[in-house]
């Protein structure tokens, strides 16, 4: 189990993300973070503020490579960043809630 990470540049490309990504029953527990605020170098070097949002979701470690090639497909030239986080510890029900409510690997 992993927790994903997804950071996008606005709301519209989060909802969608989601809803996708739910559709194909890739994820469970999906969160919108908005007002997340990113620091990224500007051309001069310095960290500037921008203001993304960010989706939490968790999901199969096995369903990494599938989300991510999916996202790729879909945003070629707008792809969020995209990570996964090893789950350490989980709820026993809520393990097994996960590995029947997502997609079969």
């Amino acid at each position: 189990m992993v927790q994903l990470h997804i950071i996008s540049k606005n709301i519209d490309q989060a909802n969608e993300i989601t809803t996708m990504l739910h559709e194909k029953d890739l994820v469970m527990n999906e969160y919108i973070l908005k007002e997340v605020i990113g620091r990224y170098p500007n051309e001069k070097g310095h960290l500037s503020n921008s203001h993304d949002v960010l989706i939490v979701a968790t999901t199969k470690a096995l369903l990494f490579n599938p989300i991510n090639k999916l996202l790729r497909e879909k945003y070629r030239s707008d792809m969020p960043i995209i990570y996964a986080v090893p789950i350490v510890y989980m709820d026993e029900q809520q393990t097994e809630d996960l590995k029947n409510g997502t997609a079969k690997v």
